[in-house]
């Protein structure tokens, strides 16, 4: 194996790389609507001698693997594909040319980023000591893309050991990758909660039971639950984000409704904000109100294998990247389910300043997508080298 032989520095593979972007960047769809990007990808892949494609048993995204020496360790890449309901203003000449969809939080820098580590990995795949499955995986950002790949079985079917990914981050500089063992993002879960009073006339209170001053209430006691229930060493975060109540201004509604979400670290905060939040409503309970508690638990915490951290971080300081320690964020993302089954790490890759994720005049410096391209092919040679000497 000669990592240093996987060359990204080649104009050609530079300007491929960019062409691919650019149209990935125009052609934006939503989770598991990503039916053309999802055949675009195959088409490329296709193109790639010593690429075989493989069935991922879901109607998008998109799976092929790369085989060096039979006998050894497989891993796989992750890229999701999938974009977000945003309108672009971006100002790019090459934006969006799907109405109300946007790529704004990289899954085409991503996807691009892992077509050129597959173009790396397989013109060194003679020299390579085991395989290397890609996987393209739709509906990050909703539909729970994640959990469908579990369950696809792939992992089983296939054997593989360890997984990798790699996420773009604004405000971090071209030629810098964030990474830490250890908690790396949130848990995602999301409630619903409805509050059923008694209608009546707004002029007479006393003939109702008022649901809006038991949302109100509610709300406000669930700041409690972070601020006096989880220690100050512990993290969470319970966010009310929707209010729904009433139909007229003199009309006292019969109920009221509330939407949030929470984001934890630890399994057991976790469980503890739950209870928390049942409790309170219990309260509302005893005074009459009737109140259901839809609990709609998303991804795990994203929790990066250790010594995967320190092999990310010593392979990019190896070749040529400043590396920072990434605290942990309470933005979700399902690369988690993997985690849950292998060890694996996702690392942040620069991409220079710009507008931040998930906005509509976000943008990616394209100077950083074939450096990343081959930081990742060299990831997965030293991660496979590793697993092999044992």
């Amino acid at each position: 194996m000669n990592v240093n032989e996987i060359k990204p520095a080649n104009l050609e593979f530079k300007e491929n790389l960019t062409e691919h972007f650019k149209w990935f960047h125009r052609h934006p769809e939503l989770a598991l609507e990503e039916h053309e990007t999802t055949r675009k990808i195959k088409e490329l892949l296709a193109k790639i001698e010593g690429v075989e494609l493989l069935e991922l048993g879901l109607p998008t995204g998109a799976l092929a693997r790369i085989v060096g020496d039979v006998s050894g360790p497989v891993i796989a890449i992750r890229a999701d594909i999938d974009a977000l309901p945003i309108t672009e203003a971006s100002g790019l000449a090459h934006s969006s040319e799907n109405a109300g969809r946007m790529h704004a939080c990289g899954h085409d820098f991503h996807t691009t980023a892992l077509l050129g580590a597959a173009t790396l990995l397989a013109a060194q795949r003679k020299s390579l000591p085991g395989t290397v499955l890609l996987l393209f995986q739709p509906a990050e950002e909703a539909e729970h893309g994640g959990e469908k790949v579990v369950q696809t079985g792939i992992f089983k079917t296939y054997g593989i050991q360890r997984i990798l990914g790699l996420h773009v981050r604004s405000g971090m500089p071209v030629g810098t990758i964030g990474i830490s063992g250890g908690p790396f993002s949130a848990a995602v879960d999301r409630f619903v909660i409805r509050i059923s009073g008694k209608g009546c006339h707004g002029s007479a209170p006393q003939d109702g039971l008022d649901p809006i001053p038991a949302a109100a209430r509610l709300i406000g006691s669930f700041q409690e639950i972070v601020s006096r229930g989880i220690s100050p060493r512990e993290s969470a975060v319970v966010s009310v984000t929707r209010v729904t109540s009433g139909t007229s201004w003199n009309i006292i509604p019969d109920s009221a409704e509330l939407e949030g979400t929470v984001r934890s670290f630890d399994p057991s905060v976790r469980e503890r904000v739950v209870e928390s939040m049942e409790k309170k409503l219990n309260a509302l309970q005893a005074e009459g109100y009737q109140t259901d508690f839809q609990w709609l638990p998303g991804c795990p915490a994203t929790n990066n294998d250790g010594d995967l951290a320190e092999l990310i971080a010593q392979t990019a300081l190896n070749n040529g990247f400043a590396v920072v320690s990434q605290q942990p964020e309470m933005g979700g993302e399902d690369f988690s389910c993997y985690q849950e089954l292998i060890p694996g790490a996702l690392f942040h890759v620069g991409i220079g300043d710009t507008y931040p994720l998930h906005n509509a005049g976000f943008s990616a410096d394209l100077s950083a997508l074939a450096p990343a391209a081959g930081l990742m092919a060299r990831i997965a040679m030293e991660t496979i080298a590793k697993e092999k000497e044992g």
